[in-house]
């Protein structure tokens, strides 16, 4: 985005994450949100009125002064209009408007969560007083029944979806979903180990989605699934099928596989060290959409949704544009083209879904999909987390894959979404930690830097050049006592 300003004009979800691009946080991503909250409401002029300069003429209407040569009604809409009287009676007027919004505003999360108390008592009070209601009609054509239904602002999208399972707004609490979900316990079992363990040792980060292994999923809420849904895993692959059959480790697309070969093997010759240790981390919950699993589980939700047909034919004609061989929503083949597909079609077919127009026509939620297949102990898990998962890499002949090519063996247990897997041996499960604990010197060369846009850089920056730079780094004692106290400070 080019700057601040000009972002106001986007619509509400892409505001946002035009806000995450820019890397605006805190107090000014509240002030953002509360002028996008202005520009889009027809009641935005009377949230911020001051008093009337010298010059202007009073409106006819309200205790408002506007322009020469305009009328009141246009003074207002245009933001020209100001208090005749300045103090309480402002305060009454704003506090009004932003009560008669606070319905439309928090469906659309335009209240920054530090508002939410105020803005309760502004509607509230709006409703106790009553007359206030009705003279927002008559200035507004509202209808004062909605905010009596409403008893307060709506919850935002935050409240209920705090971790961002979903991009676009849930129709309820995610943690409201009701899963159908079996272990089928094919996975060996966690073993804990300690954190003093690691010290000396050389890690280096293996970044994965947070799915879940072993799970039979059969259905979600309502929805019973026609053919339940097998999960396997991120983290725990180390102890799943392919670990027992093959001493299989991680999986992950050929070109990823060879790049953790290759920088392993370079941190050994420059470590001059043998044993190099690969320490899992949480990537964000759509990271998720690359497995085949969770496009077979949005398959089988969609079979129980109520969409229309004019909605059917407008998804299948965008995703026809990203894959002409896309089957279509209401095919019965669909599940088997979701698992057969390219992972970034598959992604496509998912993120299609998680966009507004999308939900609004009774797709199903993403969000319950993906926390469907998601590791039950990492659900509220934050992204950047290590150390639930250690393992260590072979030196030689690491590779498996789901085709024999060259010298590599084939995999017993092929991966259904990657062709690719790498052998060791697991280590243990740690006590998760944020990434900045485990990868200081990453956080520490990115001190005081910032974007293109001049802002600080972020948790998703940092996580990004962790991932590009793909480090191999030694578990000091200075580290692993921070580690120590940041697990102490969570236990008081």
């Amino acid at each position: 985005m080019a700057d601040e300003n000009s972002i106001l004009s986007l619509d509400q979800p892409a505001f946002m994450a035009a806000l995450d691009e820019l890397g605006i946080y805190g107090d000014q991503r509240d002030f953002l949100i509360r002028e996008k909250r202005k520009y889009d409401s027809v009641l935005g002029a009377l949230m911020d009125i001051d008093a009337a300069p010298s010059g202007q003429k009073r409106a006819t209407i309200l205790p408002m002064v506007s322009p020469q040569g305009m009328t009141g009604w246009d003074a207002i809409m245009s933001g020209e209009a100001s208090l005749a009287v300045p103090g309480l009676l402002a305060g009454a007027i704003s506090g009004t408007a932003k009560a008669i919004d606070a319905p439309r505003a928090a469906y659309e999360g335009q209240i920054p969560p530090s508002d939410l108390v105020d803005e309760g008592f502004g509607v509230g009070g709006m409703l106790s007083l009553g007359g206030a209601a009705t003279a927002g009609r008559g200035l507004m054509d509202y209808d004062p029944t909605v905010m009596r239904a409403s008893a307060g602002p709506k919850v935002n999208k935050e409240d209920l979806d705090p971790l961002g399972y979903q991009k676009t707004k849930m129709r309820d609490y995610l943690s409201n979903t009701q899963l159908d979900l079996v272990d089928t316990g094919v996975n060996l079992p966690r073993t804990p180990t300690t954190w003093e363990s690691m010290v000396g040792r050389l890690i280096m980060p293996f970044y994965g989605d947070r799915s879940g292994g072993g799970g039979l999923l059969s259905g979600i809420d309502d929805a019973k699934f026609e053919n339940p849904v097998y999960t396997e895993a991120g983290v725990d692959f180390m102890r799943g099928p392919a670990a027992q059959a093959d001493r299989a480790i991680w999986a992950s697309n050929n070109n990823i596989i060879t790049r953790i070969i290759n920088e392993a093997d370079a941190a050994r010759k420059g470590y001059d060290e043998g044993d190099i240790y690969g320490m899992t981390g949480t990537m964000a919950p759509d990271a998720n959409d690359f497995a085949t699993f969770t496009g077979e589980t949005m398959a089988e939700m969609v079979k129980n949704a109520p969409i229309k047909a004019a909605d059917a034919r407008d998804f299948d004609e965008k995703m026809r544009a990203i894959d002409p061989e896309f089957v279509g929503i209401n095919s019965p083949m669909l599940r088997q083209w979701v698992k057969d597909t390219s992972s970034p079609n598959r992604k496509s077919f998912i993120r299609l879904m998680d966009t507004a127009p999308m939900q609004a026509a009774n797709f199903p939620s993403p969000g319950q999909a993906r926390y469907g297949v998601t590791d039950p102990t990492q659900r509220e898990m934050p992204a950047g987390m290590f150390g639930l998962g250690v393992s260590k890499l072979d030196e030689v002949s690491p590779v498996l894959r789901n085709v024999p090519r060259g010298n590599a063996p084939a995999a017993s247990v092929p991966h259904s979404t990657y062709n690719t897997q790498i052998t060791g041996d697991y280590v243990g499960s740690l006590p998760p930690v944020p990434q900045g604990l485990v990868f200081t010197e990453i956080y520490d060369a990115m001190k005081g830097k910032k974007t293109k846009a001049g802002k600080p850089l972020n948790e998703a920056h940092k996580t990004h050049a962790i991932k590009t730079i793909m480090p191999v780094v030694r578990m000091t004692e200075q580290k692993v006592q921070g580690i120590l106290d940041y697990l102490s400070r969570l236990e008081r």
